[in-house]
């Protein structure tokens, strides 16, 4: 793994393919004869039930007449989360990345990760990190009051001080892969991080919609995680709501 392998894959995650959205023959049928039926009804209705049904058929019809969904090119997979969901034999992928820089030595903060016991202290749905061997996890996390997540993870790439790759094992509850990168800020304003994830989602993308409006999905998580990261190695506590007794404590 190198930086231009990184940067490919993030230009990669934007981009949706060209079929992205389209509308099958099956759909466009059901879209217009939905529409027309919403306007047939809307004809026969008076006052805020007659707008409705005519905006709703409107809309079902334009749909169906240009072929084409904006909501269903929104929960489409892009190219880079086909390439993930066949590399892992996933029936479908979902990959997030976000990024923080964090005014500490980047040795510091890759020994700081490497200890994955570490990741239960900022991470906010890790109850806990269990270190195997040097290569292996058990992770327990709390994603809602009265649930449990259990999996084991292996390590599957590092290289020291610069990136470290794991995927959770075949047994897992959930199925997620993904990779963190550290390198030097510019000017010396210490180290980028940058954590990129790829899971499965259990519902498929019209469940990781819901949890995204519930801001409950993983690209969300992350980016609460890593701001809480940040305030730890920076000021030696958590001081934001979302933070962890354990955490603002200094343990886990």
């Amino acid at each position: 793994m190198t930086d231009k392998w990184q940067d490919d894959s993030l230009v990669a995650m934007r981009g949706k393919p060209a079929s992205a959205g389209r509308l099958s023959g099956r759909e466009r049928t059901f879209s217009i004869l939905g529409g027309c039926l919403c306007v047939g009804l809307g004809m026969r209705r008076h006052g805020i039930g007659r707008l409705a049904h005519l905006v709703l058929g409107g809309l079902l019809l334009s749909r169906g007449a240009a072929g084409h969904c904006s909501a269903k090119k929104a929960l489409s997979a892009n190219s880079y989360e086909q390439d993930m969901a066949a590399a892992h034999d996933w029936k479908r992928a979902k990959v997030t990345s976000r990024s923080v820089t964090i005014d500490k030595p980047r040795e510091e903060i890759y020994r700081f990760w490497r200890d994955f016991a570490n990741l239960a202290r900022f991470m906010k749905h890790i109850e806990r990190v269990d270190v195997i061997d040097a290569r292996r996890s058990h992770w327990v996390a709390s994603p809602a009051p009265g649930k449990r997540l259990e999996w084991d993870a292996e390590i599957t790439d590092e290289r020291e001080n610069e990136y470290i790759a794991w995927q959770t094992e075949l047994n897992a509850d959930i199925h997620q892969a993904g990779w963190v990168s550290f390198r030097d800020a510019p000017r010396g304003q210490g180290t980028v991080i940058q954590a990129v994830f790829a899971y499965e989602p259990p519902a498929g993308y019209a469940g990781h919609a819901v949890a995204r409006l519930l801001g409950k999905d993983p690209g969300t998580q992350t980016g609460g995680d890593l701001r809480r990261l940040k305030q730890l190695l920076e000021i030696g506590e958590i001081t934001t709501n979302a933070a962890r007794p354990g955490a603002q404590r200094g343990g886990r």
